[in-house]
């Protein structure tokens, strides 16, 4: 019942079952366990002629107790490994590739929740001079995170220079996480000897704007495929529920909230059915989301929006590859 509406996007009638050849019962007998099943919660139907459709509870004991799922197959796995495995592995980018394999593989919206940038340690940063006084600042952290970003200075800065800062940099700084590195930089900053110091000055300049608080202007959601959802019957049929799914996606705060929220259950991917969330129950739809991680430490998440009619059995063991598949590379650190 719940495979041919997922197939359909239609009501299934007691007809339509019988004739798949699935049930080895009647028409009538299908039409009695059908009534059982809307009287216990599981099925609705839209209008007194129509078949019926899973609720939510349905959905949620559909996925819990009776889908079979189907692991990704070869060909699956190729398309993660060609549209990943050759993915320099600096964050930002390597995110973004991982947000189009899922929604490719999916059919579904692909979101991202990026790790906290101000609780990640830092193993090392590095200055390089690409024109005058222009300089690429690439930060490594202690999972492998790699960070990259152009800066402008106020001085041109030597090669010689460079790497000297470098060093004294991550020699005070590593270990410590970026939070505390600009807390101690600004402490630093209101010292007398900064002044009186032209070295400790330049480096100093060039530390404050390579930890500095991007998150006005950095992402910490990352989200793909939003156009799928004009394929989906069920929002072409409510224009108002299309627009509500809009509006909910530009709610970067709230679709991270979602993803964090989803991963108090433990290692395996959370589904997150319509009246579940708020936001599943606005927007009418379901959320399948897993962590990724760098060794125990979770990282971030990552996962999909669709309706809730959603293929499950499919789509659950994709976002747990997925989720295999950037916690592998993160433990890499390429």
């Amino acid at each position: 019942m719940v495979g041919a509406h997922i197939q359909s996007a239609a009501p299934v009638s007691s007809r339509q079952l019988t004739q798949s050849g699935t049930f080895a019962l009647s028409s009538a007998s299908l039409r009695n366990a059908m009534a059982d099943l809307e009287d216990l919660g599981y099925l609705t139907h839209p209008h007194a002629s129509a078949g019926r459709v899973p609720t939510d509870r349905g959905y949620r004991v559909y996925v819990r107790e009776l889908m079979t799922v189907r692991p990704p197959g070869l060909a699956e796995k190729a398309k993660i490994e060609s549209g990943l495995g050759s993915e320099p592995f600096e964050l930002e980018r390597f995110l973004h590739a991982t947000s189009r394999v899922l929604t490719e593989l999916t059919g579904e919206v692909a979101v991202i929740a990026a790790p906290d940038s101000a609780h990640v340690v830092l193993r090392s940063v590095h200055f390089t001079r690409v024109a005058e006084r222009k300089v690429v600042v690439v930060t490594v952290s202690g999972e492998g995170l790699v960070g990259s970003r152009l800066i402008e200075t106020r001085d041109d800065y030597t090669p010689e220079a460079l790497q000297t800062i470098s060093n004294r940099l991550t020699a005070e700084y590593a270990g410590r996480t970026l939070l505390e590195i600009r807390v101690l930089l600004l402490a630093a900053l209101q010292e007398e000897k900064v002044r009186l110091d032209a070295e400790v000055s330049q480096a100093l300049e060039l530390a404050g704007k390579a930890f500095a608080d991007e998150r006005a202007g950095g992402e910490t959601l990352v989200v793909e495929g939003a156009a799928t959802i004009l394929e989906k019957p069920e929002f072409q049929r409510d224009v108002e529920s299309l627009r509500r799914m809009y509006r909910a996606l530009e709610e970067e705060a709230r679709l991270v909230d979602l993803l964090t929220d989803c991963l108090a259950g433990g290692g395996k991917p959370a589904v997150v059915i319509g009246s579940d969330s708020a936001f599943t129950e606005e927007t009418r739809t379901a959320v399948v989301v897993t962590a990724y991680r760098s060794g125990d430490r979770v990282l971030g998440a990552l996962g999909v929006i669709g309706p809730r009619r959603m293929e499950y059995p499919r789509v659950v063991p994709l976002v747990e590859e997925l989720g295999r598949y950037v916690t592998k590379r993160l433990s890499e650190g390429v």
